[in-house]
């Protein structure tokens, strides 16, 4: 009997510790990384061609972020790390995805409303790239269906792919949510840069005035901010910034792109405003915040398989 009393008491303790909530150790003092620069140094190994566009000290150890200028893919490099790579020079930027993917943002810089990248460059059957938006919000949790039941395949053994679009103010009011991301073994996320504060005044209806075109807009502190939160995280930028509405100007994105080396990324469909079927090399915009349910109803409607999902780069890699 008493055999069975202390099963029964430890059945008991493991249900009360399922239902405690994952601890907030969410990392967002800044401060911390010192010495964040913005750079711009070209390396080289015997395989591959690597752009630098930051450098920090974290723990009195030296790191840098870093691109993969054919993968896109953004890694971080240690000092010992970069001292195997051979210093290059900027001829070896040329004809590669990343000066590719730079050259279209660019031409693309000048519209008020989605500008950069808003379409897939070279089109795949059988893939859509789901972006998701997390712009703050005063709504506690997030879209749960979404990422607890959607995007959890189990009959996939492998991640799901998918790219967050992420605020400071966000994961600030949200830090269980943002824990439970990271933790997510069914996902494999792509941070997008949304800005630290995604200012927006309901009431200005000047669209030159509002969002990041807001003239106290201070774009270092927007991008950089969000990329140290993510590094204290264990967290990698992306080389992809979505500007807050989809609002910019042809000056704010040229120096997203050429000084902050980053990509602007729109969208070829946004579900609640487009009103279209999300199809074949769509890079879709969703939010997951609550602010927008209607977008989530939509996802779930059309898309029937999360198999279609695959990495936000793909629909970039050209060579």
């Amino acid at each position: 009997m008493k055999k069975y009393k202390v099963l029964l008491s430890y059945l008991i303790l493991v249900v009360l510790f399922a239902f405690i909530p994952l601890k907030a150790d969410v990392q967002l003092d800044t401060s911390k990384i010192k010495n964040y620069k913005v750079i711009k140094s070209f390396y080289k190994d015997s395989k591959n061609k690597f752009l630098i566009i930051r450098s920090y000290n974290y723990k009195s150890k030296s790191f840098f972020l870093t691109i993969n200028l054919n993968s896109l893919k953004t890694s971080i490099m240690t000092q010992k790390e970069k001292e195997k790579l051979t210093k290059a020079d900027k001829s070896i930027l040329e004809n590669t995805n990343y000066d590719i993917l730079v050259n279209k943002a660019l031409k693309n810089s000048f519209p008020i409303s989605n500008a950069g990248i808003n379409d897939s460059i070279k089109k795949k059957p059988h893939e859509m790239y789901l972006t998701i938006d997390m712009c703050p919000s005063s709504k506690k949790g997030y879209e749960k269906e979404l990422f607890e039941k959607f995007l959890d395949l189990k009959q996939v053994n492998k991640k799901i792919p998918i790219a967050i679009s992420i605020t400071y103010r966000w994961v600030n009011g949200h830090k269980k949510e943002f824990l439970s991301l990271i933790h997510n073994k069914k996902l494999d996320i792509t941070w997008i840069n949304h800005s630290r504060n995604h200012y927006y005044d309901k009431n200005e209806k000047v669209l030159e005035k509002n969002f990041m075109l807001y003239f106290k807009t201070n774009l270092d502190v927007e991008i950089l901010d969000v990329e140290k939160m993510l590094l204290l995280n264990n967290q990698v930028p992306s080389i992809f910034f979505r500007f807050p509405g989809l609002i910019s100007s042809a000056k704010i994105n040229k120096r997203v792109i050429n000084e902050f080396s980053l990509i602007p990324l729109g969208t070829s469909n946004w579900l609640v405003k487009s009103k279209k079927v999300a199809i074949d090399g769509n890079i879709i915009l969703i939010h997951g915040n609550l602010n927008e349910h209607e977008g989530i109803k939509l996802l779930f409607k059309d898309v029937k398989d999360v198999r279609l999902f695959k990495s936000i780069y793909n629909p970039f890699l050209i060579e």
